[in-house]
């Protein structure tokens, strides 16, 4: 037997035994999963009952595993007379806990229940019988059977054996406990939680009735259920009792009138707690298309009707109702998205064989009808993007389910979302689809609160371009339900839900300063002048006609990032040199007489194209991608070539290669271009020649190596999206390694002044395309080490703007230098104000 010293717990003593109550621990591969279960747990009981955690592995627990040895001594810390229990999340952690149970003292391991419970339902079931008073094996039970009352509410399957096993227990208890008793008490209240009685009030409920010498039970009057017994959480989550149910409250023995006086008070308080016109929720969301709205809240109303599966007897009949509906759909998309290059993405899945292929063999082989067949081939294509790593290309899913929309409407009736009549007003929708976008009108529409949904998405790419403030992810601040009122920050991601009177003027305040500080776009010509007079480029990072146009109308002096991918995305055949070249010409024609840069194809690794049929990749940032991807296939690359010089005929259009790691690249890709000259030339077919061309630093080694590259380079654009996340190995989409992927990391910093001494030196032009340069913390540092263009989403402009108006090039250049010299990134955004001190 191993000897294992018992640890303080959260207030420096020893949590065995807490109250005399039963003790828990948490057994997770991860230490995050485990410490976020203990919350949540603490969040119903409070520090009423003894909770370790023994997760992950290494020093810290920060390696993903499990130890024996710290589970030991969780046991210690934690099981006291009453016992303790044990949650395990994955097989090895059974293992590990059965090898602790070995290693402490037999009489504890007497006590101690190792139970196959979920880890987070359990721990909350079981933390809450515990606080309650129940033994080790009622503890135990509850988490046994905690997704149990899950199971049967979403209808899943039927309750296991165990579970009506305990669900008989809990009632034949009830009863038993009513029966003949002498001295009772009832009462009835309606349940006007919004959410019914869930984990929390049902807690708050098990911990009070444990304080009264009664046995009391919980009936719902309504649906039928129990009664049951108020100890258990799982009992009590059997009476599904949702908002406007009636309980009835009974309880027997000395003191049943106060029990039943102190939990009828009890339900009411956490009713009134929780009443949506009572509360005043904020947060942050994810920031999606900046602005500040408030006002009446209503949700989008959608329309589709239920797909029925039945089937049909004319196979024929029913394969030319669905080409028919995709023709009615493409009408429908079109007229939505006219003028959007976000409408060839739908058309081309509406064509995609993926899909249609798959619907028409479904009611060939199954005869089912037309609906449900397309609806099971968009459900299959839909799942594919959810699945994938690069949240660009999983936001595509939204797009799927839009063109699935309307074929069904085309088929079954319905109609497309729509804004409930009435004043203007916040609207909030569960995953905004781009039709729906398209048709908002920002004369009704102050803004958007999308409950899913990303900044990534078509539908935000086309708020953006309307001007509607918008957030998404906000499933967490804002309930299904809503509420009256609402504001948002597109640009800080704050969002308020029925706002008191204070709060509601300080948005409204913010709404005007906003307002007032917009700068009207004619007055801006592309050049900002610092104090100086020295002259900073605002330009453009665009993806299509819909963004240039509205760069032109924001005043960019020109397209600084002209992103290739959309034509290539979401189909199964590469789009062909003629469509490309169209594409690209309705973009060129926006900007007519400024400059564009167009970035060749930046696709392969984790944004897959399924016709090249890439292999998978284990780090798919580092792997086959950008110039590599387009250097293995030759054929690829010089036909987006030929496709950007046939369009770039009478525009001053250059070509930007991206993620350069070596000269090399360079070399061979001006050779491809060259290539691309002389086959057009020989054709006959005029084109844009000659064209400058430019390199993309976002590699570190293309940041060190600036000096030699800018002898085959003519011009740099920075990166720091993917500058910062391999410089400082932090992936930009990891959730909790957002702080380290700052591009105002001085490391960055210093990449970003190689790149820029060496361009001066080598009379090559510097800009950063990259997040970082709309960025009003970070762009006034990259205009201090001697950046002069900054390319960014054009709303992006009067935040930059702001940030540099009366500075001087001095300051900011000593604001930069102040930056190099600190150790976070944090540090060196503080160095911002020396950019704004007067000259």
């Amino acid at each position: 037997m191993l000897a294992v010293a018992a640890e303080p717990g959260r207030n420096g003593r020893r949590m065995s035994g807490a109250a005399g109550r039963v003790g828990l621990v948490l057994v997770s591969h991860s230490r995050a999963l485990a410490e976020a279960t203990e919350t949540l747990a603490r969040q119903m009981t409070g520090e009423s009952v003894a909770i370790a955690c023994a997760a992950g592995a290494g020093e810290g627990g920060v390696e993903l595993g499990t130890d024996a040895t710290a589970i030991a001594a969780a046991l210690e810390r934690v099981c006291g007379p009453a016992g303790a229990v044990v949650l395990m999340d994955l097989g090895s952690a059974i293992l590990s806990a059965e090898t602790a149970l070995e290693l402490v003292d037999p009489e504890l391991g007497a006590r101690t229940r190792l139970t196959g419970g979920p880890i987070v339902e359990g721990a909350v079931a079981a933390a809450v019988r515990a606080a309650a008073g129940g033994t080790v094996d009622q503890v135990a039970a509850d988490a046994r059977q905690a997704l149990a009352a899950k199971i049967a509410q979403l209808g899943e399957g039927e309750p296991s054996a165990a579970a009506t096993a305990i669900a008989a227990a809990a009632t034949a208890g009830a009863a038993a406990a009513t029966a003949g008793a002498a001295t009772a008490a009832t009462a009835e209240v309606a349940t006007a939680d919004p959410s019914g009685l869930h984990a929390r009030p049902a807690a708050h409920l098990i911990a009070r009735a444990a304080a009264f010498d009664a046995r009391i039970t919980l009936e719902n009057v309504t649906n039928g259920r129990g009664p049951v017994p108020t100890a258990s959480l799982i009992a009590l989550a059997s009476l599904g009792a949702r908002r406007g149910d009636v309980l009835r409250v009974r309880a027997t023995g000395r003191q049943a009138a106060e029990a039943v006086e102190a939990l009828v008070a009890l339900l009411q308080r956490e009713a009134e707690a929780a009443a949506p016109a009572a509360i005043a929720v904020s947060g942050f969301a994810i920031p999606v298309a900046p602005g500040v709205a408030l006002g009446p809240l209503v949700r989008l109303a959608r329309s589709l009707p239920d797909v029925p599966e039945t089937t049909v007897d004319d196979i024929a009949a029913e394969v030319e109702r669905l080409r028919r509906a995709l023709e009615l759909a493409a009408q429908d998309l079109g007229n939505a998205l006219r003028g959007s290059d976000i409408l060839d993405a739908h058309q081309a899945l509406l064509c995609d064989p993926a899909l249609v292929d798959e619907a028409l063999s479904r009611i060939e082989r199954e005869r089912c009808n037309a609906a449900w067949a397309f609806c099971q081939a968009i459900d299959a294509a839909a799942a594919i993007y959810r699945q994938l790593e690069d949240p660009y290309l999983r936001a595509r899913e939204a797009d799927v389910h839009d063109v699935g929309h309307a074929v069904v409407r085309a088929l079954l009736g319905g109609a497309a979302g729509t804004v409930p009549d009435g004043p203007p007003a916040v609207v909030l929708v569960d995953d905004l689809t781009p039709s729906e976008a398209a048709r908002l009108d920002a004369a009704r529409v102050l803004g958007v609160i999308d409950r899913r949904g990303g900044p990534t998405s078509h539908a935000a790419i086309l708020l953006r371009a309307a001007g509607i403030p918008a957030v998404a992810g906000a499933a967490a601040l804002v309930p299904e339900a809503g509420g009256a009122r609402a504001g948002l920050d597109g640009a800080t991601g704050e969002v308020w839900i029925d706002p008191d009177p204070e709060t509601a003027l300080a948005i409204e305040r913010r709404r005007a300063v906003l307002r007032a500080s917009r700068r009207p776009a004619a007055a801006r010509d592309g050049r900002l002048r610092l104090a100086c007079g020295r002259a900073v480029e605002l330009w453009a990072n665009v993806a299509g006609p819909s963004d240039a146009r509205a760069a032109r109308d924001a005043g960019a002096l020109g397209i600084g990032l002209l992103r290739t991918e959309m034509p290539f995305l979401g189909r199964l055949d590469e789009p062909g040199e003629a469509e490309q070249a169209a594409l690209l010409a309705e973009t060129f024609a926006v900007f007519a007489g400024a400059p564009i840069v167009v970035r060749t194809l930046d696709a392969g690794g984790d944004k897959a194209l399924p016709y090249l049929a890439l292999e998978a990749e284990t780090n798919p940032s580092l792997g086959v991608r950008g110039v590599r991807l387009s250097l293995a296939r030759p054929a690829l690359l010089e036909a987006q070539l030929r496709a950007i010089l046939v369009a770039g005929r009478g525009h001053d259009v250059r070509v930007l290669i991206p993620m350069v790691s070596t000269a090399a690249e360079v070399s061979a890709v001006r050779a491809a271009l060259e290539r691309a000259h002389h086959a057009l030339a020989a054709a006959g077919r005029p084109h844009r020649w000659p064209v400058a061309t430019g390199i993309m630093v976002e590699v570190p080694s293309a940041a060190l190596m600036a000096e030699r590259l800018a002898r085959q380079a003519d011009f740099f654009s920075i990166g720091t999206n993917d500058l910062t996340q391999h410089t400082l190995a932090a992936e930009r989409g990891h959730a909790r390694l957002h702080a380290l992927a700052d591009p105002a990391h001085p490391a960055v910093l210093r990449l970003v002044r190689a790149v820029v001494e060496a361009g001066h030196a080598a009379g090559r032009p510097v800009s950063v395309c990259g997040e970082a340069a709309g960025d009003p913390d970070v762009a006034p540092l990259l205009v201090g080490l001697g950046v002069t263009q900054l390319s960014m989403c054009a709303s992006a402009f009067d935040a930059v703007e702001d940030a540099l108006a009366g500075a001087t090039f001095a300051e900011l250049a000593a604001a930069a230098e102040e930056a190099l010299a600190v150790d976070e990134a944090s540090a060196a955004r503080a160095t911002r104000a020396a950019a704004r001190r007067p000259g």
